[in-house]
Parts: structure tokens; sequence; C-alpha cells
């Protein structure tokens, strides 16, 4: 070591520092504790406490049914009128058949008068449609009664 050469009191050795024995508990490195454990099964708790906690969120605790009512009415890729015509072309007309507008999920949802009894049925106050979607389970669950009360083809 070109330190010790240079300045030889700077140099620490082992336990002794200038001659004076360190005690045990100030040494840098203590003797490590023998560990049975293998280093796989280290790096798989190691793994195991880095990954994220899984929470099941309010659409993971629903039915499968119910989960792929919930996602098509999301993403809009469902069987109602807009989807089928714009899409797939497999409907005449993307118009909703009370003939205000197109048959998207949030008119189904939020304003068709063909669906208002029930709606009003599901939904007694005025719930927006973000909750509906993305809201709590009963939310979704309530969304998913109304759909199935419909008799659409989601």
């Amino acid at each position: 070591m070109i330190l010790g050469k240079m300045w030889p009191s700077l140099c620490v050795f082992g336990n002794k520092s200038l001659g004076k024995d360190v005690p045990q508990e100030l040494n840098p490195t203590p003797k490590q504790p023998d560990n049975p454990v293998s280093f796989a099964e280290k790096k798989t708790l190691v793994k195991a406490a880095m990954r994220p906690q899984s929470t099941r969120d309010a659409y993971h605790l629903l039915e499968r049914w119910q989960q792929v009512v919930i996602m098509r009415l999301r993403t809009g890729h469902c069987r109602l009128n807009a989807h089928m015509f714009r899409k797939l072309k497999l409907t005449p007309s993307p118009t909703c058949p009370c003939g205000l507008e197109d048959q998207t999920p949030e008119h189904v949802l939020m304003t068709c008068p063909q669906l208002k009894p029930i709606r009003d049925k599901v939904w007694p106050a005025s719930v927006p449609l973000r909750t509906k979607l993305y809201g709590s389970r009963q939310d979704l669950e309530a969304t998913t009664s109304f759909v199935s009360q419909t008799k659409l083809m989601v």
C-alpha cells in the first residue's frame, strides 16, 4: 500500500490502529454471522420484499362477466351501434334506437330516454359517468345491473 509507505501512522491494519487494540463494536467490518440461507433464497426474499403489494381494486373484485361489461363500456369496444357501425360496419347506422344520438356507452348510461326508467331505478340520484365506470365496487355492480336489466348486448 503506497499510503502505508508514505504515512505509516495513518494506516489501519485489522483491529489495530497506531498500535492500540480497537474494540470489536467499533470495527468497521465485523465478522459476518453464519447464515444457512442460500443465495437463491436470499434473492427470492429480496425480490418479494421489493415487489409492490398487490391490492385488489374494485374492478378486480367483480365477477368475470361483470369485468367484461365494465371493460367494454370503459373502452367503447362493445356491441353498441356506434362501435359496430364505425369499426366493424355491421349495423346500418350508429344511431341509438331512440333516434337522438349515437348509441355510445355514455349515451346509454347517461341520456337515452328509452332507458330512463331503468336508469332511475338503479340510480335514483344523478351519478356521474366516471363513478359509474370507475367508482367503488357497489357503483360498478350497479352499472352491470343496469346493463343486464336493459337487455343490451354490450
